[in-house]
């Protein structure tokens, strides 16, 4: 079993794209935990505001199939890449699950760690809720540590929204 940390985000039928990400997130992943979720305004495009979560579990897959699983079912929920009329990128996602964390894995192709932990707080302050001592790999600093370092103002917990209570 391999320990891994996922994050979730959603700006299309944000509750239920989350909702479909869990129940078959639980088919993959045992001792599942999911930290609170967060609205997020979408960064570097325009589109309706995020939500977020980050999950650990464990896993047998190997880290090949743990990616394609993600990706098909990001598929599942309609993902794809959204324009608007005068060809600027939107920010729209049904669901977005990347792989941040696969044991003690580095890789450059899937980039992992994911540098999304050291750069985005509605990742790095979720995981850290999680796993605040955990020491990503090639890095010398917990995830409790970088999160305190972040800004949080941009983060508004949804809590009425319990993942964890899902399946």
């Amino acid at each position: 079993m391999t320990k891994v940390a996922l994050a979730l985000g959603s700006n299309l039928y944000r509750q239920v794209s989350l909702t479909h990400a869990m129940l078959k997130l639980r088919s993959v992943l045992t001792d599942m935990s999911c930290s609170e979720v967060y609205e997020t305004v979408p960064l570097h495009a325009k589109g309706p505001k995020f939500y977020n979560a980050v999950v650990t579990g464990s896993t047998e897959l190997s880290l090949e199939e743990l990616m394609t699983f993600t990706k098909d079912t990001e598929r599942e929920m309609g993902r794809g890449d959204w324009y608007d009329r005068f060809g600027s990128r939107l920010s729209i996602r049904c669901l977005d699950i990347d792989v941040l964390l696969y044991g003690n894995v580095i890789s450059e192709q899937p980039e992992l760690p994911r540098s999304d932990i050291f750069k985005y707080s509605f990742v790095t302050v979720p995981l850290a809720s999680l796993s605040p001592e955990l020491t990503p790999p090639g890095c010398d600093r917990n995830v409790r540590s970088l999160a305190e370092a972040m800004s949080t103002d941009n983060l508004v917990p949804v809590p009425w929204l319990k993942l964890d209570a899902i399946g």
